[in-house]
């Protein structure tokens, strides 16, 4: 997993690493039981506090993404697929919700609308 982190972005940087691990969970390039980079070597690959990292693995911790194992290190925790499901289903929500409103502020109808998603829909069928 590689972290691209912005450190000129409004986001704070402990959100930039929550987010994006939250979205690797939720695609499944982590899975259940990987293990991630310690606190110490994700702060210097990224020239951060490693106070940053640590704030944000607690708070994946909070959220029973990640587990840490005393002595052994941080890991994706058991029940991260089910939670990065729901994750998905809001991200994609979100992206959807978007849409609707960019194609509401150009004048589509919810007639246009329909029949473009419906299109991408039959295209991604296809394409699996």
């Amino acid at each position: 997993m590689q972290l691209k982190l912005a450190p000129a972005s409004p986001i704070p940087m402990y959100l930039q690493i929550v987010e994006q691990i939250r979205h690797a969970i939720a695609a499944g390039v982590l899975k259940p039981h990987d293990e991630l980079p310690s606190v110490r070597a994700l702060a210097l690959e990224h020239l951060i506090n490693p106070n940053t990292v640590a704030r944000a693995y607690l708070e994946l911790e909070r959220e029973d993404l990640l587990s840490k194992r005393r002595g052994a290190g941080t890991y994706v925790s058991a029940q991260a697929e089910a939670l990065g499901g729901a994750h998905r289903l809001r991200v994609v929500s979100q992206l959807l919700e978007n849409a609707v409103t960019a194609a509401g502020e150009f004048g589509l109808t919810a007639k246009q609308v329909r029949t473009l998603l419906e299109e991408r829909l039959k295209k991604a069928e296809v394409e699996r």
